[in-house]
């Protein structure tokens, strides 16, 4: 097996001005870009982060034990209106979880029922097992 070098490809903009021009791509710098006008007053970006806009909640991060089943924990990350824009494992995972350990408390007592029948039935008596 050989393993050759990779070309390196140039941006999609050189590409095109080579194309067009007829020769090969080169790696000069992007032309600087056109000043737009007059700088930024540091007085009207300074207003601008005191907008409402500005103070409004960002998202949180929530993070708890859920009870119903062992103690798992969840994250919840929360928009600034209360509604849940991921959680992680999401419900649907939860209420498998869920489904699951009902069903093994199920299973136990199941087992547990049958294991004191079967000790009276034989007069009380356990052989340790």
């Amino acid at each position: 097996m050989s393993i050759h070098p990779v070309p390196i490809i140039p941006p999609a903009t050189e590409t095109a001005e080579a194309r067009d021009s007829g020769r090969a791509p080169s790696s000069r710098p992007a032309p600087p870009r056109p000043d737009s006008g007059n700088a930024p007053d540091p007085e009207a970006a300074s207003s601008q982060n005191n907008s409402p806009l500005s103070r409004m909640a960002e998202d949180e991060v929530e993070v708890q034990r859920d009870s119903q089943t062992n103690g798992e924990i969840v994250v919840r990350y929360v928009d600034h209106s209360g509604n849940v824009i991921l959680q992680m494992p999401s419900a649907q995972v939860l209420n498998v979880t869920r489904a699951i350990d009902q069903d093994l408390e199920r299973e136990q007592e199941v087992r547990a029922k049958e294991q004191i029948t079967a000790e009276s039935s034989r007069g009380g008596k356990s052989d340790g097992h």
